[in-house]
């Protein structure tokens, strides 16, 4: 009987350790997502567009962080400096989380992955399009600028996109339809074909659907 309540003993000590230690590996976890260097605003209040993806306001995301991956994370990826930002806690102040230890994020729909030095462009997170042996990638980014008016100083923010092709390891910057059916010369009959059916709008719509047409298209091996 003894014997049985030093079992039941060790057995609770040794669960109580184990809850103490996910707790504990829980909460340092947490601790280092919310350790990252103040995220200072420096949009002036009149500027006429915003600086985040998607959104102006915080959406929730999944990030891949230090090795620990966080779901439900309400952030903001700011495309004029290329940071994502966190608010701890309704707190008044903003982080921003630190670049080398994003690994990937998805937030809005997208999932973003960093590439570091293999970068195509200048870009420090890309949007994966389409993923598999060819990829597309996209590098989404703004420009916020100030100027003199009559009455005031006023700021503007711009968008634009870079779209790249991952084919074979090398990155291929497209611009148009035009550029993706270069990238398969063995194919160019084809995809100009489906390009004439289909009337794909829009520079990105067009690329990934090419992209995605290839694919299911017939190597010369297997013809």
């Amino acid at each position: 009987m003894l014997a049985q309540v030093a079992s039941a003993d060790t057995s609770a000590r040794v669960a109580e350790a184990s809850l103490r230690q996910q707790y504990e590996r829980a909460l340092r976890n947490e601790w280092s997502l919310y350790n990252g260097p103040e995220y200072v605003d420096y949009v002036r209040r009149n500027t006429k567009g915003h600086r985040f993806f998607g959104s102006p306001d915080e959406q929730l995301a999944t990030v891949t962080y230090g090795g620990t991956t966080y779901a439900k994370i309400p952030l903001r990826y700011d495309l004029v400096r290329q940071q994502l930002v966190l608010r701890p806690y309704q707190d008044d102040h903003q982080i921003q989380l630190v670049d080398e230890l994003v690994e990937q994020f998805s937030i809005g729909g997208h999932t973003f992955v960093r590439l570091g030095a293999e970068a195509p462009g200048r870009g420090r997170f890309y949007d994966v399009l389409v993923e598999g042996p060819v990829s597309v990638l996209a590098s989404h980014h703004k420009n916020y600028s100030v100027r003199t008016a009559a009455t005031a100083i006023e700021g503007e923010i711009t968008a634009a996109t870079d779209y790249y092709i991952r084919k074979e390891g090398v990155y291929h910057s497209v611009k148009k339809a035009k550029d993706v059916v270069r990238l398969f010369p063995e194919h160019r009959a084809a995809l100009r074909s489906y390009l004439q059916a289909n009337k794909v709008a829009g520079r990105e719509q067009a690329i990934v659907a090419l992209v995605r047409y290839q694919a299911g298209l017939p190597t010369a091996s297997s013809q």
